[in-house]
């Protein structure tokens, strides 16, 4: 395992600077990959495999998250994306009419219609932030042209997305996920701000002003959330709820995330510099060095043995009597927490962060890439949480999202900030430009109107 030398592929983004990496270059043995290492993504096998989820019903252990249906569209419909395997024109029409359908009134989107009951609409029930980011995601994908892409956003209630979202940010800069009676429940989980953060970047909120910069539009209290994001890092350099929790690497993919989506410009490019990130990380060092210590050399026999005891979470440090000097590493595992095991999804969470930061060298892709697929791809297809397990959708989509973010020749290019396809991401960018367009109408039509009363009344 290593901190690697050489810098990657563009599309990971810029290394960071010459003092952090000497910083935490001793972190991990050197690794040289012998060119015989060469695993590859069975495509075919994944593609049956989401072909399955899409036209199947889902095995029953999914029952217990039904009211998340969104969710599990977008993993599917966002995997399928990324292997290249088109949708028909009438399964792109059905997935839009169904999100649409699930837009609350008063702004967001529910996560399904399980809370309805016999004779109601089906955006009964509360609209929560993880819906709405999902449900945004899924109508980028279902169009197919760039005419489509720019209607896609045609029919979100945009004004009132943006007043609901507002309403969920307390007055410490964080966001609940729902509302109940009108205040913001679900707890300070980062994930909530890097939702609102991305729902606020694709539907261009705080981006509109009158002319004279008399009225502005809504949006949320950007320093605000600055300011709590930068009172969570803890003081192992990771990033937790709060700064006195458990730091976990999903936090710190949410919590840069966030900060990422805020400056991020409107046309985006594969990388930007973030000045929020600065601005909301105290001490970037020492939360690459957090994230580079997250991977670690996966040894079968050890993981075999471990999994055969009572103790099915926490990873065991190698005994000092079985270390050697040998430099070969072949496969690397990742984990979320320190002294846990490895664990598909965080491939991605730290690789993920790692490029928003600058960082995608801390990478070490090689074994990490073998990791993934000699030990967790399965033989049907997808991936599974850990070794000898089954797939599942959030597994099999984000064992994906890591092989594309490090790079994978069978998938398109991948954009780290909304976790889909940079393809599906210019998609987002014309809904966008097409709904700002939409709401320009509209303002222009309503006041064409209070001119043409208050002309009448005057001569009246």
């Amino acid at each position: 395992m290593q901190l690697m030398d050489t810098p990657y592929t563009a599309h990971l983004g810029p290394v960071i600077t010459h003092s952090e990496s000497r910083a935490t270059e001793s972190l991990l043995p050197s690794y040289h990959p012998s060119p015989a290492m060469a695993p590859s993504l069975d495509k075919a096998k994944h593609v049956k495999y989401w072909q399955r989820c899409f036209a199947s019903l889902l095995p029953s252990p999914y029952t217990a998250n039904d009211s998340s249906r969104l969710t599990f569209a977008f993993f599917i419909v966002s995997a399928l994306d990324l292997l290249s395997s088109p949708l028909t024109p009438q399964d792109r029409s059905s997935i839009r009419t169904w999100v649409l359908s699930l837009q609350h009134p008063q702004g967001g989107f529910c996560g399904s219609a399980t809370h309805m009951l016999v004779g109601q609409d089906s955006h009964k029930g509360s609209a929560n932030l993880a819906a709405t980011f999902f449900a945004l995601l899924l109508l980028g994908l279902a169009a197919d042209t760039d005419d489509e892409a720019a209607s896609a956003f045609a029919g979100v209630e945009r004004k009132k997305l943006l007043h609901w979202m507002k309403k969920l940010q307390r007055p410490d800069g964080s966001f609940g996920q729902v509302l109940w009676e009108g205040e913001p429940v679900g707890g300070r989980d980062m994930r909530h701000s890097y939702l609102a953060s991305c729902i606020r970047w694709m539907l261009g909120g705080g981006a509109q002003k009158d002319g004279d910069g008399a009225e502005r539009e809504e949006d949320v209290d950007v320093e605000g959330m600055i300011d709590h994001v930068r009172h969570t890092q803890t003081y192992d350099g990771g990033v937790a709820e709060a700064l006195d929790h458990e730091a976990h690497a999903g936090y710190a993919y949410c919590a840069v995330g966030a900060l990422y989506m805020l400056d991020r410009p409107p046309s985006s490019t594969p990388s930007h510099s973030s000045p929020a990130i600065e601005r909301g990380v105290p001490d970037r060092t020492a939360l690459i060095r957090f994230l580079v210590h997250r991977q670690f050399r996966y040894l079968a026999q050890e993981e075999e043995d471990a999994d055969s005891s009572e103790d099915k979470e926490n990873f065991v440090e190698t005994g000092l009597g079985a270390m050697t000097l040998e430099d070969g590493c072949t496969h690397v595992g990742w984990n979320g927490r320190w002294n846990k095991k490895a664990d598909t999804c965080y491939c991605w969470w730290v690789a993920g962060t790692l490029s928003m930061m600058g960082a995608s060298h801390a990478v070490n892709i090689a074994p990490s890439r073998a990791y993934l697929l000699n030990i967790t791809q399965h033989c049907t297809g997808g991936f599974s949480k850990y070794a000898g397990g089954y797939p599942d959708l959030y597994h099999a989509y984000l064992g994906l999202a890591a092989l594309a973010v490090i790079g994978d020749e069978d998938l398109k290019d991948f954009d780290v900030g909304l976790c889909c396809s940079r393809e599906t991401l210019r998609k987002i960018e014309l809904a966008r430009e097409g709904l700002l367009r939409i709401d320009a109408d509209r303002r222009a039509a309503e006041s064409g109107r209070e001119e043409f009363w208050g002309a009448f009344q005057t001569k009246a």
